[in-house]
């Protein structure tokens, strides 16, 4: 959404998320599964020199503070302004209802804690809907970010926030249509095209295959690293196509609830799209995968 539109998205969100409470329309996910370590750092010991030390030759290392981030996009300027825990804006262009606006077109918050955002939107105030979030540890700077970045965000009963998400199972006709993600950061606009969609459990007594934590995949340190993620995509995915990901590529997923047994997740994983890359074409390439793994508890 513009800016005009998430301003009127406020101010009727109040009186809209009130009603939907009261019908019991109202329905969000918990908690991804992961415990999270408490976080400690060290405080460097400052104190004043009482006398003068002696000359010495040795050469003094002095560390430096690190250099502040960037400005933000003009466009995102303002929200980060609003709130630093601002980290991006996710959309999908295509993904439109009947007066073309866009399901999906969410600013992304990012903060030291996942579950903040569960319940909290965009100006901190509480809503059962929460935000759109990235995974904590997966770091989004403006030179690098994680690999695999996870975004999060509830699966609303009222079309909201990422239930949209779950059309995704419609269709070879409708990733042809939908196939291009636009996950912007606050300082670079970037665009990715859909590889996977797949339903999964976060506990093992779900299927009989392994279990893959796919939130767990977030940076891959080694070749072996990235083809467990990319094996494990494409074994559970809908969809099959001709776009090609190797190792050193940056990918997107995207988490929401589905309700096809409890406690399941539907994930759609896109590919970054690399520089001077054609995507016009892939469109055409998605193909049912008939030989996809589905959670056996469904069976």
């Amino acid at each position: 959404m513009n800016k005009s539109k998430y301003a009127y998205f406020r101010r009727t969100a109040a009186s809209m998320f009130a009603a939907l409470a009261a019908a019991g329309m109202l329905c969000g996910c918990q908690k991804q599964i992961e415990d999270d370590p408490s976080v400690t750092g060290n405080i460097p010991d400052y104190t004043v020199a009482t006398t003068v030390p002696p000359v010495t030759t040795e050469a003094v290392t002095a560390t430096l503070p690190p250099e502040p981030d960037p400005e933000p996009l003009e466009k995102y300027l303002e929200y980060y302004e609003q709130n630093n825990d601002f980290i991006g804006w996710i959309s999908i262009p295509t993904l439109t209802n009947s007066r073309g606006e866009m399901y999906i077109d969410y600013p992304v918050m990012q903060t030291d804690d996942n579950s903040k955002y569960i319940d909290t939107d965009f100006y901190g105030e509480y809503s059962k809907s929460g935000s759109v979030y990235a995974d904590y540890k997966a770091p989004i700077t403006a030179t690098d970010n994680a690999d695999n970045i996870t975004l999060y965000g509830h699966s609303m009963a009222d079309g909201t926030y990422f239930r949209h998400l779950l059309d995704y199972r419609d269709g070879v006709d409708f990733i042809k249509e939908n196939y291009i993600i636009n996950f912007d950061t606050r300082w670079e606009e970037n665009q990715y095209v859909v590889v996977a969609c797949f339903l999964i459990g976060i506990y093992e007594w779900q299927d009989d295959e392994p279990l893959f934590e796919y939130f767990k995949c977030r940076n891959f340190d080694t070749e072996e690293d990235y083809n467990y993620f990319y094996d494990n995509i494409m074994y559970r995915s809908y969809y099959l196509s001709d776009i090609e990901c190797e190792y050193g590529d940056e990918f997107l997923t995207l988490s929401t609830c589905a309700y096809d047994f409890d406690d399941s997740r539907f994930v759609v994983v896109a590919r970054k799209v690399r520089d001077g890359e054609d995507i016009s074409g892939y469109a055409d390439t998605y193909v049912k995968n008939r030989n996809r793994h589905n959670p056996s508890i469904l069976d």
